[in-house]
């Protein structure tokens, strides 16, 4: 992963040094190094302006302490190694502390040159390495940001196959609000008018949560459109049937061989005659019906969307009353409610739905309690009387 050349600057204006210096690079057990020499600081400063240095030499003696320093900061973390004509503790302690990786005196280059040697190809390495972490880094952010761009296209698809927010269908009043617990949610509602008596709705979980489980909402969204077009063009009338709706997405998940499964509620309003029919894919917690200043859970069972070749879904029959409220949550809300066990939670939740309509919104800032992020998807979803 390393570049062709690790190019070295050198500064100096001593023949004699760069001379030497040129030597001693050629014996470094690194064929790839490239030196730039600058004989004075102007040639050096329009050099690093240029060019990305792995390591520069300074030679002290036409660089102060200052011009060290500044170069040190310039090319930091990259390593600086000085090399001085005088034989003086003070000016090695003042080197070091300008921010020189390491001081050799000029004598050294002759007297013992292994030594020189031995750092150059010790700094080459580490400069091999920080600049490949580097090119890493750039690489990972480049790839973080082209995925962040590829949710934010994901989001905007799936916020576009949701339904607005509120709506009225066949005198019902449909609204929702959806917490991803990332940029993309595997909670998903819906509300399809079938014809002026009957209306179909549902709220789905999917397993997991971000791009996978958005991915099967698309899937589910396709799905229940077709079935509303099948049944428009008298081909088929599952959609007529909660549980031969969920059977139809059941089979449907298991031929994607995706690994997904889902949980799921789907329920059919006869408006005409204030029949609800529903039924239940191993959701929970199940709807609360809130009618008459009382609020209880709706009664089923079924098993989970896409884990089974032949499933059991129940379906059952209520007639709901002139004014109600029905609430679906997914199981995203029973983690934000601080309550110590899961009777508990449920118990709040009916007290807090028994004196009839609660906007999700509303119910969202209660119970996730100004929650800035969410251990999974929160999805609210009330049905009532317009």
């Amino acid at each position: 992963m390393s570049r062709i050349f690790q190019h070295v600057l050198l500064v100096s204006a001593c023949t004699e040094t760069v001379d030497r210096l040129f030597e001693l690079c050629e014996l470094c057990d690194q064929p790839n190094i490239k030196i730039s020499l600058a004989r004075n600081l102007d040639v050096a400063a329009e050099s690093l302006d240029h060019v990305e240095f792995s390591l520069t030499l300074v030679d002290l003696s036409i660089v102060d302490l200052d011009t060290l320093r500044r170069i040190a900061a310039r090319l930091n973390p990259k390593p600086v190694v000085a090399i001085t004509p005088t034989d003086s503790s003070e000016i090695l302690r003042q080197s070091l502390r300008a921010g020189a990786d390491d001081v050799f005196l000029r004598s050294e280059l002759d007297d013992n040159p292994e030594a020189f040697v031995a750092s150059m190809e010790r700094h080459i390495r580490r400069a091999a390495f920080i600049e490949d972490t580097s090119r890493l880094r750039e690489s990972l952010e480049r790839s973080l940001d082209e995925l962040r761009a590829d949710h934010h296209a994901a989001q905007h698809v799936q916020q576009n196959l949701l339904p607005p927010q509120e709506q009225v269908i066949n005198n019902l009043r449909f609204e929702y609000t959806l917490t991803p617990s990332l940029l993309l949610s595997g909670d998903f509602v819906d509300a399809i008018k079938i014809n002026d008596d009957q209306v179909m709705f549902y709220l789905a979980d999917v397993s997991g949560h971000g791009a996978s489980s958005a991915l099967v909402t698309v899937l589910l969204k396709n799905l229940t459109s077709r079935l509303a077009r099948n049944y428009h063009r008298n081909s088929s009338f599952d959609i007529l049937s909660p549980s031969a709706t969920l059977s139809r997405i059941n089979q449907e998940i298991l031929l994607t061989r995706m690994g997904k499964h889902m949980t799921m509620f789907i329920g059919l309003v006869n408006t005409r005659t204030s029949v609800l029919t529903y039924a239940v894919g191993g959701h929970h917690p199940m709807p609360v019906l809130s009618a008459s200043g009382t609020a209880s859970f709706l009664e089923g069972r079924g098993m989970p969307v896409g884990l089974f070749e032949k499933p059991v879904f129940e379906q059952r029959e209520i007639e709901l009353p002139a004014h109600f409220t029905l609430t679906l949550f997914s199981d995203g809300i029973l983690e934000t409610i601080a309550e110590p066990s899961l009777a508990d939670k449920e118990a709040l939740l009916l007290r807090k739905l028994q004196n009839g309509y609660v906007s999700s919104a509303q119910l969202t800032t209660e119970f996730e309690f100004g929650a800035e992020t969410h251990p999974d998807d929160v999805a609210i979803m009330t049905v009532s009387r317009a």
